[in-house]
């Protein structure tokens, strides 16, 4: 993978594949563009296909590449479709796709022994 660029057209169309023929009905691709902060990863799922409960990966936001998914947490419920973005809700949440769909999650990963109060510090 070119550590510059990517075509998301062509890694949606081999994630959703992949989802389809997956028992959890989803797969996984990490976006790796050489850079040390970001922490990319491109999900694909089938239609029904979803991420259960789990806790907030960070400081994070959500992208819809394609199809429809549904975000929610304890409080509200947002429906996405392709070219949304959402902050990833703090605490418990889940992904639900209403269709065939691929999301690129994107976090911040600070290098071992960093925080951010250490990286403004320099």
């Amino acid at each position: 993978m070119d550590p510059i660029a990517l075509h998301l057209p062509t890694l949606a169309d081999h994630l959703i594949a992949q989802a389809a023929d997956s028992p959890q009905g989803r797969s996984a691709q990490r976006i790796d563009l050489d850079h040390e902060t970001l922490r990319m990863t491109a999900i694909g799922f089938a239609e029904g296909g979803a991420l259960p409960d789990h806790r907030n990966p960070g400081e994070a936001v959500l992208q819809v590449v394609r199809g429809r998914v549904r975000l929610s947490d304890a409080t509200r419920t947002i429906d996405m479709d392709a070219g949304m973005i959402a902050r990833i809700p703090d605490g418990v949440h889940r992904l639900d796709a209403l269709e065939p769909s691929v999301v690129v999650l994107t976090a911040i990963s600070m290098p071992v022994g960093k925080t951010p109060e250490t990286d403004a510090a320099g």
